[in-house]
């Protein structure tokens, strides 16, 4: 105790341990409490995304099944399509100073037909008088190849103008050496000769020789539909071949086109629209192309 007693006058004694004097950090030390908290951050950060990403998952999941239920899309199309009604579209337009109107057969199959029709089938949605005829040593012959049902009835070449009417397709072309004739043949198919009027867009000069009188004709448009246009005013065939061209014609040959020639077509109302005479008496070798009702199977 001695050592505690002996102060002296000028001294003082502090009881109890001295402090430690802590030393400023370091800056490697200060760098890696930085480079801890990024790393928390970017955990957090994480944590975050991953939590949004199943919340996304979760939705998406939910919207999926709700549209499971529904029945899946089929290719093959339904009865109430296959079975669809069978009808005629007309339009009436100008072009060129010509009055046309054009009949598109809808859910209808074209083929040819010979002899006299004086009552119109029900069946039968559209129909023209095709090929031209005329008296040939006393007796009415068709003027230009035709095949019907496959059976060949005149083989003349008359004109170039054609159409071919097989199981699967109709062709309308300008050639007169064409292998159409004898596939309609083999095929069990029909054929005609006409007027060739529009030919791969291109109008088709006639010998200028015909008169103006009323034109009808079979047209394919530039979209693969068939149709009959005619008019009823009197024009020149090359006036009606141009004005056929400006009508979104690719390919088009005359058909029978004169007063008495009969043309009908049945619209969507089931109103049966005629021209010409139907009560005309025609020859037996007369014959239309005519457009019959699509049915299931067929």
């Amino acid at each position: 105790m001695d050592k505690y007693d002996n102060i002296g006058d000028n001294e003082i004694r502090v009881i109890g341990s001295v402090p430690e004097e802590k030393e400023s950090p370091s800056i490697e030390e200060n760098a890696t409490k930085e480079n801890k908290g990024l790393r928390s951050n970017r955990a957090v950060v994480a944590a975050v995304f991953i939590v949004l990403l199943l919340l996304v998952a979760f939705l998406i999941q939910r919207s999926c099944s709700g549209h499971n239920d529904k029945k899946p899309v089929v290719t093959q199309l339904p009865a109430e399509t296959l079975n669809a009604q069978s009808y005629v579209e007309i339009s009436d337009t100008i072009i060129n100073n010509i009055s046309l109107h054009r009949f598109i057969p809808v859910n209808a199959k074209p083929k040819l037909e010979v002899g006299v029709i004086q009552k119109f089938p029900s069946d039968y949605i559209l129909g023209a008088m095709a090929a031209d005829f005329g008296l040939i040593k006393d007796k009415y012959e068709v003027i230009g190849g035709f095949i019907y049902r496959g059976n060949m009835i005149s083989y003349s070449k008359s004109k170039y103008g054609f159409c071919a009417l097989l199981p699967d397709t109709t062709v309308i072309g300008c050639d007169l050496t064409t292998a159409y004739f004898e596939k309609a043949i083999d095929q069990k198919g029909d054929f005609f000769r006409q007027y060739a009027l529009v030919h791969n867009g291109e109008v088709v000069s006639n010998p200028p020789t015909h008169k103006d009188a009323l034109r009808r004709s079979l047209c394919r448009l530039n979209d693969g539909r068939l149709c009959v246009i005619d008019t009823d005013m009197s024009v020149s065939l090359d006036s009606f071949s141009i004005a056929l061209q400006h009508y979104d014609v690719v390919d088009a040959i005359s058909l029978m086109g004169s007063g008495a020639a009969v043309r009908w077509a049945v619209d969507r109302a089931g109103r049966r629209f005629i021209a010409g005479a139907d009560e005309y008496d025609f020859p037996d070798v007369v014959n239309y192309i005519v457009w019959e009702k699509q049915k299931k199977g067929k």
